[in-house]
């Protein structure tokens, strides 16, 4: 059975969509011989369309009996396979879009998404969602947004995470992390405020931050002169190695469809602060308001309470086997019991 694999994003790249396009492609892989399209890095969100239509043009006669989508601006493609009696299956990790707009005016930033902001070009991009066959949320946060905009026909999969070999001891410094990319809606700016606020009166404590772009923001960082120690690592080698580093996680998400470093960094024993702006916050120890540097603090300050008395402790609090299920060998095979269905 010819099975078609399109993404706009990197496959198996260390990013978040690279991660779930590696294991989305391989379950999808077990249904049949299975082509790969991916169009990465992209500078016009529209082109991954244009050059996938051109290739079905070239082959009237090709018609996969399934299509998995992920990301990207794919309607034209998907309304062509359709016509070919194709099933088609595509993933969205939604966030809030208002949110998001309103992230980057508050740093500055230009909101340059056309297919979000031009209302013919929403509409267009929309149409994609509207008239798959079925389309996979990552998480209830996800799928609610989704369903806001009339997809009646959503099922919920969430990332996973792939299990270390062993667990780092906490170490001898209260080390706070983050790992990620620094856009707006990841809502590190409000991190900082709570670290500002919050840790000049610990010095046993460091804030470290990590992740592909995150050096590009040191400028911003040292233009707001805020207190503390934190230390901006750049990208890392492997998420290990920010994991194993830290006594506390904290993700102070904005507006995000999951967050795979929620999952991650509990599967190494260390427990996790996040926003209720992150789709995976079910799977965090602690959930605080979205944007809200003082609520952070406060979380931060009762984690630093429980390493001071006893670090190793963190280990057991983090109850690494609550989120046994999101394994991604586990996850793969709902993606495989998915694509199935269609």
């Amino acid at each position: 059975m010819d099975v078609l694999y399109v993404t706009a994003d990197a496959i198996g790249t260390a990013t978040g969509g690279g991660r779930v396009t590696h294991h989305e492609s391989l379950a999808l892989a077990s249904m049949g011989d299975t082509q790969i399209w991916q169009f990465p890095n992209q500078p016009r969100p529209w082109e991954p369309d244009r050059v996938a239509c051109a290739r079905l043009e070239a082959f009237p006669q090709y018609k996969p009996r399934i299509a998995h989508f992920y990301s990207g601006t794919f309607t034209k493609t998907i309304e062509t396979l359709k016509a070919r009696g194709t099933a088609i299956s595509y993933t969205c990790a939604a966030h809030d879009i208002e949110v998001s707009r309103r992230e980057h005016d508050r740093l500055g930033l230009r909101f340059d998404y056309p297919h979000l902001t031009d209302p013919e070009k929403w509409r267009e991009y929309l149409r994609g969602y509207l008239i798959a066959d079925v389309v996979v949320c990552p998480s209830p946060y996800s799928e609610q947004i989704m369903r806001g905009y009339g997809c009646q026909r959503v099922t919920v999969i969430p990332h996973g995470f792939d299990p270390p070999a062993c667990v780092a001891k906490i170490p001898s410094r209260f080390v706070v992390g983050y790992l990620g990319q620094p856009g707006p809606d990841k809502g590190l700016p409000y991190l900082f405020r709570a670290w500002d606020a919050w840790s000049p009166s610990h010095p046993d404590a460091l804030l470290v931050i990590a992740g592909r772009g995150t050096l590009d923001m040191l400028p911003w960082i040292r233009e707001q002169r805020f207190r503390g120690s934190y230390y901006v690592r750049g990208e890392v080698a492997e998420p290990c190695d920010l994991y194993d580093a830290c006594a506390l996680y904290v993700q102070p998400s904005a507006s995000e469809a999951f967050g795979c470093e929620i999952v991650e960094a509990r599967a190494h024993g260390r427990p996790v602060i996040c926003s209720d702006g992150a789709g995976a916050r079910d799977y965090a120890h602690q959930v605080v308001p979205a944007c809200n540097p003082a609520a952070i603090a406060s979380a931060i300050d009762f984690w630093h309470g429980r390493w001071r008395a006893d670090p190793q402790a963190l280990i057991t609090y983090a109850a690494r086997s609550a989120i046994a299920d999101l394994n991604w060998d586990r996850i793969r095979a709902r993606y495989a019991e998915h694509f199935a269905s269609l």
